[in-house]
């Protein structure tokens, strides 16, 4: 799938007579709110309302210009989404046209797709991300409704439906819808007919990535072990359902493959929240950033001592705090990990 998008994105998509040229090497993941109109089961959102000091934020438009003038020059992929929901922040289409301006190749945005409406549809189609990913934890409402806190499955697949009618009505490609699972013992049952609901309203593709199960949260026994011979075939026949569907399938990524002097994340992602804040992965504690925008610039922050030492730790196999229990680099199923 991405590399399809490679290949077929080579030239600007405002000017298609224009190669892209440059050093794009990033991936970006940042959020422009750290709001969410949801409560999922395996979600560190949970965490949060307990918190205090938690503060309820969008990102300030001045510090939103500056990271995009850092960093999407150098972007491959940009996702405007990462732990929240993007369509709790009223100013995200702005956000998203900016991105789309910017010609980065890739462009990304995640949602639970509770709030879609006819007016973010519209906004999705006139500053099209290239894929549109939408959580989807199951074939059956109940299911899909246990897990993403009540969402109407029903609702979600209807307005999808009727993206995907509009877009194609203009004989645009993007966005391409997508969806995306969490994989866990409640849902890997249903994989086979969530492809096969994809199939049927028209999307592009189906991901998986397998749950992590975040201290505090009590999700340790939905964990799915991947190696077992079960999960295997469950893969196996979804692969099988989605080929003859024409749906893209992606499997978990194996990440590092065990390897604790590598990292997948230290060469080329970085992790944005709506405060400024740096984080090199995914499973990062979120109380203790690499870098802030507000301070300093993405070449700053990227050559940086935090960073740096960071990277010279993992060379050596020096795993430490997150690190040394990251689940892409272990072999537990039942594993849990801080992040606040």
């Amino acid at each position: 799938m991405k590399k399809y998008l490679r290949r077929f994105l080579q030239r600007s998509h405002r000017f298609p007579w224009i190669r892209f040229r440059g050093n794009r090497y990033l991936t970006v993941r940042m959020d422009t709110t750290n709001k969410c109109n949801l409560r999922c089961s395996m979600c560190p959102m949970r965490l949060s309302d307990e918190d205090p000091d938690r503060e309820w934020k969008n990102i300030d438009p001045e510090l939103f210009r500056k990271i995009a003038d850092d960093l999407f020059p150098l972007a491959e992929v940009v996702s405007l989404s990462c732990g929240a929901e993007p369509l709790m922040n009223p100013e995200f289409g702005k956000y998203l046209e900016t991105l789309y301006k910017a010609d980065v190749p890739v462009r990304e945005v995640v949602t639970n797709a509770v709030l879609l409406n006819d007016e973010n549809i519209k906004m999705f189609l006139d500053a099209p991300p290239t894929s549109l990913f939408v959580s989807i934890d199951g074939a059956e409402a109940e299911t899909h409704a246990g897990i993403r806190s009540g969402a109407d499955l029903g609702h979600i697949i209807f307005m999808l439906e009727k993206l995907i009618k509009a877009r194609d009505k203009r004989g645009k490609k993007f966005p391409m819808v997508s969806f995306s699972v969490t994989l866990q013992k409640a849902n890997y049952t249903e994989l086979q007919d969530i492809i096969r609901l994809a199939a049927g309203i028209g999307a592009e593709s189906v991901s998986t990535v397998p749950l992590v199960a975040y201290k505090g949260l009590g999700m340790s026994d939905e964990v799915v072990d991947m190696s077992s011979g079960e999960i295997r075939d469950t893969l196996k026949l979804s692969a099988d359902t989605a080929d003859n569907l024409g749906v893209g399938f992606t499997v978990p990524d194996a990440g590092s493959n065990g390897e604790s002097n590598s990292c997948k994340y230290l060469d080329s992602w970085i992790f944005v929240d709506p405060d400024g804040k740096v984080f090199p992965c995914p499973y990062w504690n979120t109380s203790q950033p690499v870098g802030d925008f507000t301070l300093n610039t993405f070449e700053q922050i990227w050559s940086g001592t935090a960073y740096n030492t960071l990277r010279e730790h993992i060379s050596k196999g020096i795993l430490k705090g997150i690190c040394s229990i990251c689940p892409e680099n272990r072999d537990s199923e039942n594993i849990e990990i801080l992040k606040t």
